[in-house]
């Protein structure tokens, strides 16, 4: 397995402001956040508490003077999002 780089792990110390579950209010544990996807200007994140098991989504981006992060409750697992995510976006009509 390679090592990894420096930048492949810099998405997770963006996500301090994420740091406790919004359900429950606990910290999240190291590995609940799992990058589903991992643009150059966006990473998403999907989290699952390991106490109450709720999930929650967010939008991290860093920009030159910052960061902004934008986070919603879902009742999406990872498999879900992964799999949704991949589907193209629904319209009007439908």
């Amino acid at each position: 397995m390679l090592p990894k780089s420096k930048n492949e792990d810099s998405w997770r110390k963006t996500l301090k402001l994420i740091s406790h579950c919004p359900i429950c209010g606990r910290d999240y544990k190291s590995d609940a956040g799992k990058l589903f996807v991992n643009e150059s200007e966006a990473k998403f994140v999907h989290f699952t508490c390991a106490y109450c098991q709720s999930h929650f989504m967010a939008m991290v981006m860093v920009m030159p003077k910052g960061m902004s992060t934008v986070g919603m409750v879902t009742d999406l697992n990872l498999k879900d999002v992964q799999k949704l995510h991949k589907l193209s976006p629904i319209t009007v009509d439908e």
